[in-house]
């Protein structure tokens, strides 16, 4: 059972809304005595916040450009606009969940992880680069780093299906079981659509309640 061939949220390309224009900003409490109209540009009002808004408008730019490649299936013409976009502005989270996406698929893990946690620092109730770094650690079987990841997933989302497939996957990995995994796994019970992961979850819950039976008759 391979949770990277499940679609979800974490494998799909993040959208960002365009960020619109800004013409004019009311000012309160300024210092200057001189009046201002309302029709004052910010680059009248403050240099510095029109030229990081040009910043945000041209990285928004190609970040767009980067999702539609990512899209058409074009992954290094995809990656180039992502790292213009946050050249120009490196607080956009999505450019760095798709950017390591993109890293992932291409066997570049060491620096896919790297994205995906920077995106988790900017959207600390996102799960999905917490659930993505849990996926690179469980692709290289690293079963305790990915069981560890995907409970970070599931500690901003506790209903989070992919984060519950990947940390019953790890938990088996590792051959453990206790009462918190008898949880995730009632948890993904009831949630889950899919046949073959229904029936994967039924025969891990037995093998975690033998697992508990045989730790306490010890």
């Amino acid at each position: 059972m391979n949770t990277s061939t499940i679609a979800s949220r974490g494998t799909r390309p993040t959208i960002l809304l365009t960020l619109a224009a800004m013409s004019a900003l009311p000012m309160h409490g300024c210092s200057s005595s001189s009046p201002r109209t309302d029709g004052a540009r910010i680059s009248e009002i403050n240099p510095a916040i029109a030229y990081s808004q040009r910043r945000r408008t041209e990285a928004l730019k190609h970040y767009n450009a980067a999702s539609k490649l990512h899209a058409d299936g074009k992954p290094d013409k995809a990656l180039g606009e992502y790292r213009q976009a946050l050249e120009l502005d490196d607080k956009l989270y999505g450019a760095w969940n798709n950017m390591g996406q993109l890293l992932m698929d291409q066997g570049n893990f060491a620096d896919a992880v790297s994205a995906y946690k920077i995106a988790s620092g900017l959207e600390p109730t996102d799960p999905r680069p917490e659930y993505n770094i849990g996926l690179v650690y469980q692709k290289v079987g690293w079963a305790q780093d990915s069981f560890e990841h995907f409970q970070n997933a599931l500690d901003r989302d506790p209903n989070y299906i992919p984060a519950l497939r990947g940390i019953i996957r790890s938990a088996e990995m590792l051959g453990k079981g206790d009462a918190q995994i008898l949880e995730y796994i009632r948890n993904a019970q009831l949630r889950e659509t899919d046949e073959q992961w229904r029936s994967y979850f039924s025969s891990q819950y037995y093998r975690v309640e033998a697992y508990i039976t045989n730790q306490k008759s010890n």
